[in-house]
């Protein structure tokens, strides 16, 4: 295997993962060897004995990623000596684990590629509640068996129960689309200010309610899903809708595969009304002070209906704004001001059908990731006399059809529940998702031979997964430089999009179109610059006070154990928490940083309380 690129987190290293000889696969009891080991831990944890619980784990491939039930963080340790100081050291308990779970995550011998090992989903309790948790464990004996991975999540707290119950015998709702439930100028029992209402907003909004937290959504646009209407009309969701679903609401069966522009700010709108969310639109939030003595947040809230300003005093304040800011990348090259042509970047596209004499105009596209290819099919779609795309590097191509089959699949495996399929895919760490995507992306490329053989024939570089990254590094490190075809491909193919190949990039702007690194020169009337967007840090530079952000550090970025710095967890600011993600990781997390906030406001958290 190829190493990966030295600006890249280490990988994971992979256990060998076969059967023992004198194992029988069709004799195994995967239920006792599972209801054993968790047996020993328990006991392992109840003893505190460090020895007893180095044991079940093998000792330097072993995992354990947790989602707040031994800790209130997200935490991913590696190697029996880290596991097992972390999960003695806690004080949140661990008790009656149990594998009555649904037949999916029951216990049995899984294979996978070459790998053989045993996979159980689990229950357990803690003091604070009740979780789930998957376990993967390797035969490195005649009857022994360790740990592989561990992954736990905390997922309902301890009263929680008791508020639903109250909730159906009420019949309430603490909240209404005519704005009941928003706080006056004198309220000052605001518990949660969130900003922004994409789907990450809107998620974690409809947990909170769950949970009868006085919160409060403001967007500073003119409504929900304000991201998606400033987006290029002919933009596609790259996840299809069966992965996508929002929290306790489901898209219709009849809706399609992958949602367009307009499905999409239609559900966001509908998803809002229908849930009653406390949602205030043209809405500013500025001047954010962080009250030491009070512990609070002020916050003025400043209307685009009539100038008014309000403020007000939350104990939490959540940014939703997005992985990506609305400050678009840039570059510039000699000769930009001698060029007699236009420049835009795609971030300022919104429709071909829009641009004055389209079929006249040759364009250009510096850049080839995914907005690349959705503005280039765009432009060829409404009749552009050329459009030719410049590529620096090699890049990830896939089809849906492989995305689906070996990244998604378990979110359309039949009788698996979309709950039970986000505990599946959220149990792996991040290094060892990237090393076993290595082997995807491998196996998507031979899945995809025709089209990649295609393209490079056209003239575009693609990666196979024979360089020592993956599809995954692209999509959880880079965050973009790939593309799933959703079309372009085809015109790549049969030459209505051209592709320019130079790793030097773009030299110069000429009078009449531009010269690659290479001495390539490009007539173009048009320059549209696919130069990506500054990551969501930049933003939040603008939003928050300085001394919140050099406490935080930079959001998004991964840590040492290859988790993202305060997202969907601590910040390390107390009472500021940051929530993101597409339409799956809104799904997923949202609960998670509800029920972290809740724990806070409930008492339960103690390394949290102020």
């Amino acid at each position: 295997m190829a190493a990966p690129p030295d600006d890249y987190p280490p990988l994971a290293a992979l256990p060998k993962l076969t059967l023992h000889p004198s194992v029988d696969a069709k004799a195994l009891d995967a239920a006792k060897v599972v209801a054993d080991w968790l047996s020993s831990l328990t006991q392992g944890l109840a003893s505190g004995a460090q020895d007893d619980i180095r044991t079940l784990f093998l000792e330097k491939e072993s995992w354990w990623r947790d989602f707040v039930s031994f800790s209130w963080d997200i935490a991913t340790h590696n190697g029996t000596e880290a596991i097992s100081k972390y999960i003695t050291s806690s004080t949140s308990g661990f008790a009656e684990p149990k594998t009555d779970l649904s037949f999916a995550l029951q216990p049995q011998l899984m294979e996978m590629g070459p790998f053989q090992f045993i996979q159980s989903g689990f229950s357990f309790k803690n003091k604070f509640g009740t979780g789930r948790g998957i376990l993967r464990l390797a035969n490195v004996g005649p009857d022994e068996w360790k740990a592989w991975t561990v992954s736990t999540i905390l997922e309902r707290l301890n009263g929680q129960d008791e508020l639903e119950a109250k909730r159906l015998k009420e019949q309430a709702i603490q909240s209404s689309p005519s704005g009941h439930g928003i706080p006056s100028k004198e309220d000052t029992d605001l518990q949660v200010l969130i900003v922004g209402a994409g789907q990450a907003g809107l998620a974690l909004a409809a947990h909170l309610q769950h949970l009868g937290l006085k919160y409060l959504v403001v967007e500073k646009a003119s409504g929900p899903g304000a991201a998606w209407r400033a987006r290029y009309a002919s933009i596609k969701s790259h996840t299809p809708s069966f992965t996508d679903h929002f929290p306790f609401l489901k898209y219709p069966t009849n809706w399609p595969r992958y949602l367009d522009r307009d499905h999409i700010i239609q559900w966001i709108e509908h998803y809002a009304d229908i849930m009653g969310l406390n949602i205030r639109n043209n809405t500013l939030a500025r001047n954010i002070v962080y009250d030491e003595s009070a512990k609070r947040y002020s916050v003025e809230l400043q209307s685009a209906d009539d100038g008014s300003v309000q403020t007000v005093s939350p104990k939490h304040l959540v940014l939703a704004t997005g992985l990506l800011s609305d400050i678009p990348i840039k570059p510039t090259f000699p000769g930009q001001d001698l060029f007699r042509g236009e420049i835009s970047h795609t971030s300022e596209h919104r429709s071909a059908a829009l641009l004055p004499d389209v079929q006249s105009k040759k364009f250009t596209i510096i850049g080839a990731g995914t907005s690349a290819h959705d503005v280039a099919q765009d432009l060829v779609n409404h009749g552009a006399k050329s459009v030719t795309m410049v590529q620096r590097s090699p890049m990830f191509v896939v089809s849906t059809q492989a995305v689906e089959e070996f990244q998604l699949k378990i979110w359309h495996t039949p009788g698996l529940s979309t709950e039970d399929a986000d505990l599946l895919g959220n149990s792996l760490p991040t290094a060892l998702v990237r090393t076993l995507g290595i082997g995807g992306s491998q196996m998507m490329s031979a899945f995809d031979k025709d089209l990649l053989d295609a393209l490079e024939k056209a003239g575009m570089a693609v990666k196979r997964g024979d360089t020592g990254d993956s599809l995954a590094d692209h999509q959880f490190i880079k965050a973009g430089h790939f593309y799933a075809d959703q079309g372009a491909c085809e015109m790549i193919i049969d030459g209505r999009i051209q592709v320019r190949q130079c790793g030097k990039g773009v030299q110069a702007y000429t009078p009449d179109g531009i010269v690659l690194g290479d001495g390539t020169k490009i007539e173009s009337d048009v320059v549209i610059l696919a130069t990506s967007i500054e990551r969501t840090h930049k933003a939040i530079e603008q939003l928050m006070p300085k001394e919140v952000i050099d406490r935080v550090g930079e959001i998004c970025s991964l840590d040492e154990s290859q988790e993202r710095v305060g997202v969907w967890r601590p910040t390390g600011m107390p009472g500021f928490w940051f929530m993101t993600g597409s339409f799956i990781w809104a799904r997923q997390f949202s609960p998670l940083l509800a029920l972290q906030i809740a724990a806070v406001e409930w008492g339960l958290n103690s390394e949290y309380q102020w």
